[in-house]
């Protein structure tokens, strides 16, 4: 497999999400809805990765023609420890139905108060973004992180880094046994 081009099997139909894929492995991916099985906004890492792996498998699963099914979830998470603050992550899971790998992309602060109004309504933090950008969408562009850096980083670029991290032990001889 290491020496065939690979055919990525990507668990959303997510625009950002897709455009990640296609930069990080120069392939257009198979984009299938499936579902992450876990809450819209996954409140903690290991609720991310959850999403991540879910859909990963699912989508590998879903197409035959596929070697690596990815799942890309983005999702908050607390730190307790050192600064008291949440941040918007991004992971990528890579599953060739017997090996998973994850990446991770940039951890990001969110500003406090869009973390209060997730907390105290229940919402996503794209239906905020959208609010604060005055548009629709923007998780399908350049999401939060856009809007927050004035342009500087995208969704998908960040996603980009983690479907390189995940996808790289199936693509380096440095990784074989």
């Amino acid at each position: 497999m290491k020496n065939a081009p690979l055919r990525y099997a990507l668990g959303t139909q997510n625009e950002a999400k897709r455009l990640a894929v296609q930069k990080a492995t120069g392939a257009e991916p198979i984009c299938l809805s499936v579902p992450s099985g876990v809450s819209a906004q996954p409140m903690s890492e290991k609720e991310t990765i959850a999403g991540a792996i879910n859909r990963a498998k699912a989508a590998l699963a879903s197409a035959c023609e596929a070697h690596i099914g990815l799942g890309l979830e983005g999702g908050l998470m607390y730190d307790q420890e050192f600064t008291q603050q949440w941040y918007l992550i991004s992971v990528c899971a890579a599953w060739n139905g017997s090996e998973l790998y994850l990446g991770k992309g940039l951890a990001f602060p969110i500003p406090k108060q869009a973390a209060e109004r997730i907390l105290a309504e229940g919402i996503e933090l794209n239906v905020i973004i959208d609010e604060w950008g005055q548009t629709t969408g923007s998780n399908h562009r350049g999401g939060a992180y856009a809007l927050l850096t004035g342009g500087r980083v995208n969704r998908a670029d960040v996603f980009c880094e983690a479907v390189i991290a995940a996808t790289t032990p199936f693509l380096s001889r440095l990784y074989t046994n």
